[in-house]
């Protein structure tokens, strides 16, 4: 059983044809800082030498038709006819009324539409790259694989904000929480690596970091809190999109500017986060350096994100009772040596000692705490198109099972 994985960030495009049997992956690739030219992207087959390289991808219907012409074309193609695939699984980001897996319909994309003023860098991406594949693979199933089915275990007190009850009953508005495909690929594989797979007191601090960033706490590998609220926007600091912010500022600047909805809603999303505090770029490697030159915004941008970062570990150490594990995921939790020590940095008080050298070392997966470290601190280069191309394969199979019945 063949699954393509399609994961459409808001600045990237991750694909994977993953054989759910096997878990083996035919082929890989991504391509990033879409929207922010030159975007790079890799593309490899097993046993074949990486590609790597620069493209013009000014918008993520460029990334993915880029990468299908790779995985059919490539030297060798990954598959010979896209009709050896079983299905394509998307990971989409929120519809309204729907929170689990979904066959994908013209009802679900409507559901999709609905939810775009909630989702609007994500959404219309998803969309369009659905309507792509339907006219490529007109009779291959299609599934929609939400982001907000891992926390769907999150407790009432913990997804309910302070609002009328009319914004809840008539508009659904409450705590939805995302990346729910890489927090559950975390919540599964840290078991794994330290004790075995059952172990339902397990207190985890889930940290993807990236372009898009959320915390999660898990315990027992159930999504109990998280950090992203009803939209992308909530949290802690994104890329370019605020994070946390107090809604009558949002007013106010409406009101003294004169300015639209759409028009705030274009400055939250684009202009703001690190590239808003920076003037520089939303890329926390652009920042680095830029840092390192001098650049104090850069540099405030940078310790602003971290400090948000560890205020939320310190809120869910309290949520879960303690902690056993804090994880990183994502482009910088991954790869960030120097936000993975500045966010760790001054909480030795509760027994979370990095290891310096295993921290700046470090490359891959593994344990970067120090050996008398109460709570582990582990890296996880997190896999959502492994989650993502189980459940459309169950979600198909579960729609052959019916048509049967």
């Amino acid at each position: 059983m063949l699954i393509l994985c399609a994961n459409v960030g808001s600045t990237s495009f991750k694909y994977q044809i993953i054989d759910v049997e096997t878990s083996r992956s035919l082929v890989k690739g991504m391509v990033e800082r879409i929207g922010n030219p030159p975007s790079m992207f890799n593309h490899s087959v097993p046993g074949k030498p990486e590609l790597r390289g620069e493209i013009e991808a000014e918008n993520h219907n460029d990334a993915i038709a880029y990468a299908i012409n790779l995985i059919s074309n490539g030297d060798p193609p990954a598959i010979k006819d896209f009709r050896e695939l079983t299905g394509v699984g998307f990971k989409t980001i929120l519809a309204k009324d729907i929170w689990r897996s979904a066959l994908i319909t013209e009802d679900v994309i409507a559901a999709l539409e609905a939810y775009i003023p909630l989702a609007p860098t994500h959404n219309p991406a998803y969309i369009a790259s659905i309507r792509g594949f339907q006219e490529l693979l007109p009779n291959t199933p299609l599934v929609a694989v939400f982001e907000t089915w891992f926390h769907q275990t999150i407790p009432d007190y913990a997804y309910e904000f302070g609002v009328p009850r009319t914004w809840v009953n008539n508009h659904k508005i409450r705590r939805y929480g995302f990346h729910g495909a890489s927090h559950r690929y975390v919540s599964e594989r840290v078991p794994q690596l330290i004790e075995g797979p059952e172990n339902p007191r397990l207190r985890l601090i889930s940290c993807h970091l990236g372009g898009s960033s959320s915390l999660c706490a898990i315990r027992g590998g159930k999504s109990i809190d998280t950090t992203l609220g009803s939209s992308t926007q909530y949290g802690v600091l994104q890329s370019t999109r605020s994070g946390d912010l107090d809604p009558f500022a949002v007013l106010y600047v409406m009101d003294q500017e004169g300015q639209t909805t759409n028009e705030i809603r274009r400055q939250l999303i684009q202009k703001s986060g690190l590239l808003g505090i920076s003037g520089v770029s939303g890329d926390l490697r652009d920042l680095e350096a830029a840092a390192s030159a001098g650049n104090d915004n850069a540099r405030l941008a940078m310790d602003t994100y971290f400090y948000g970062v560890k205020k939320y570990i310190g809120a869910y150490i309290a949520a879960l009772g303690g902690v056993d594990v804090i994880a990183f995921a994502g482009g910088i939790g991954e790869k960030s040596a120097v936000a993975r020590s500045a966010i760790c940095e001054g909480m030795e008080w509760f027994g979370i000692r990095l290891d310096p050298d295993k921290n700046e070392r470090h490359a891959g997966e593994g344990e970067i705490s120090t050996g008398g470290s109460r709570v582990k601190i582990l890296v996880i280069p997190t896999n959502e198109e492994i989650i993502v191309a189980r459940e459309t394969a169950n979600v198909i199979s579960q729609q052959k099972v019916r048509r049967l019945g």
